[in-house]
């Protein structure tokens, strides 16, 4: 009984393997330009000047919030990387302090314009995170 079972799962899997091909190579031809690409890019977004460049950028700019609690910690912000490089869709996915939240969204949504990730040579929309570090010297 077991060993039917497995060989008509087998012949199913078989049947279906040129659907599945087909259906993965229409994927690789084309890019969706209105869709989050969520796979692995050719090449992914970047900061203008790369990350000691953002790194830079978050140093210049950091604000402390003016909070009388000693917090300190990692803001992450998660947002989509658009094919014109602007940021969009900006949220908290992992929170510290409503106020260093807030001055995290802030310093990423000041950020300049992104270089695009691409796929297949075209500019795609990529969602990538930020952490955005606090730490009293």
């Amino acid at each position: 009984m077991m060993k039917r079972i497995t060989m008509m799962a087998l012949m199913a899997a078989w049947a279906m393997l040129p659907v599945l091909a087909q259906e993965t190579g229409e994927r690789k031809d084309s890019v969706k330009q209105d869709s989050i690409y969520c796979g692995i890019p050719y090449t992914y977004p970047s900061f203008p000047g790369g990350q000691e460049a953002m790194l830079q950028f978050l140093k210049e700019n950091l604000l402390w919030p003016d909070v009388e609690a000693d917090v300190q910690g990692r803001v992450i912000v998660t947002f989509v990387v658009e094919t014109d490089g602007s940021l969009t869709d900006l949220k908290v996915v992992r929170g510290l302090d409503p106020a260093f939240d807030k001055e995290a969204l802030r310093i990423v949504k000041s950020m300049p314009k992104w270089i695009p990730g691409t796929q297949n040579g075209q500019p795609i929309r990529v969602r990538y995170s930020v952490p955005v570090t606090f730490k009293l010297e």
